[in-house]
């Protein structure tokens, strides 16, 4: 499996967090009813000042419906919402499940929301990473880790944390001269040796390239944090 950590520039919610900036939102659970509707818990921290301007957001979102306040601790608030039909086809969560990702984590503030996802191949991640492209939404990959558990033979990482795949691009590229200066190869070269897309190369040599750094001249987590 593949463990990654994206910040995304996402419409759910968006225009409530416009209204509470101070406010602090931790995804907790999502279903796909029946009837082809979505439910969601969020927990929200703050004070009642941020709590009246998220409820006041609320109103006026085109995500989601009135919600339903579950419980409230101390300065943490449960809330059950319903994605609006708006909503729903800007929800990347049907992606994340056709996809096979599990959500590890997953936050909001004002600034976007904050993904940790596992995938189960560098296919599914592109194609989740994909999914914020195509809708002209800015997405980052700050991270990418191999888990141990569940990955085969095509996803495996080397000592570097580089997939076969990535590895694959990360030595055509070398091969054909994209790295050189002058370039002697276009990024549509590259992707024409590898028979894939430019922006599926783009991403794959990207992604190498950012794993060879993190697990090699990068800082440990722990001084880069």
């Amino acid at each position: 499996m593949l463990l990654a950590t994206l910040v995304v520039d996402y419409p759910i919610l968006r225009e409530t967090l416009s209204h509470a900036p101070n406010a602090n939102v931790t995804w907790e659970q999502s279903d796909l009813t029946e009837a082809g509707g979505h439910q969601m818990l969020i927990w929200v921290e703050g004070d009642d000042d941020t709590f009246a301007a998220f409820d006041a957001g609320l109103e006026s979102d085109p995500t989601v419906t009135v919600p339903d306040r579950v419980v409230e601790v101390d300065d943490r608030r449960l809330y059950r919402l319903e994605l609006t039909a708006d909503g729903h086809r800007r929800s990347v969560y049907p992606t994340v499940i056709e996809e096979g990702g599990v959500l590890q984590e997953v936050t909001a503030t004002a600034e976007g929301w904050y993904f940790r996802i596992a995938f189960p191949s560098d296919e599914a991640l592109e194609r989740f990473h994909a999914f914020f492209v195509d809708r002209d939404l800015d997405v980052e990959l700050r991270k990418l880790h191999e888990t141990r558990e569940g990955v085969d033979g095509s996803g495996t990482r080397s000592a570097f944390g580089v997939t076969e795949r990535q590895r694959e691009a990360l030595v055509a590229a070398v091969d054909a001269g994209y790295l050189d200066i002058p370039r002697s190869c276009s990024l549509a070269e590259l992707g024409e040796q590898l028979d894939i897309s430019p922006n599926a190369t783009s991403e794959r040599f990207r992604r190498g390239v950012r794993s060879l750094v993190e697990n090699t001249v990068y800082p440990d987590d722990e001084s880069s944090n």
